[in-house]
């Protein structure tokens, strides 16, 4: 239907797990990412450990919600339903993962004992980093009349 192969475009933009340049997007409208770390002491960025899936205390069970594609979580095999039982050979519920896991630095290697439907599996996760901050999207001082009209029509102006 395209009239040529799209395996391009899908590789770059749908499977590809880099990180999109926002602002060639935002500058169309005249706009741009203001992004800012948290500062911690030293004036250091503060990263913190990536585990990349979001857990729910369900029915006495701590289970899998979401895993994000490319975290430390998606690579090693940890999917959504699973019922994580243990971290680093100790039951958890939803409290003591969540602590223990506050504890942890990018590089710690993590030990999960999990139920995938009535199997019962180990993995051995590395945590990635991710660096806190925050997101603004703010207007550039010198908008042309073409970002300007584009700014408006995104809004429906």
């Amino acid at each position: 239907m395209a009239g040529s192969s799209l395996e391009e475009f899908f590789a770059k933009y749908v499977r590809a797990l880099g990180e999109l340049d926002y602002n060639v997007a935002l500058n169309a409208a005249g706009l741009h990412l203001e992004t800012t770390t948290t500062i911690g002491e030293g004036e250091k960025p503060v990263d913190k450990a990536l585990f990349g899936a979001d857990t729910v205390w369900e029915d006495n069970r701590l289970l899998v919600r979401r895993v994000y594609a490319g975290s430390p979580a998606y690579d090693q095999g940890l999917n959504t339903g699973d019922q994580i039982i243990a971290l680093n050979n100790m039951r958890v519920t939803k409290e003591f993962f969540d602590a223990r896991m506050a504890e942890k630095k990018p590089g710690d290697l993590i030990n999960l004992t999990i139920f995938r439907f009535d199997d019962l599996s180990t993995l051995l996760i590395k945590l990635g980093t991710r660096t806190e901050g925050t997101y603004r999207i703010v207007p550039l001082q010198n908008q042309t009349e073409a970002q300007k009209r584009v700014y408006k029509a995104w809004l429906g102006l």
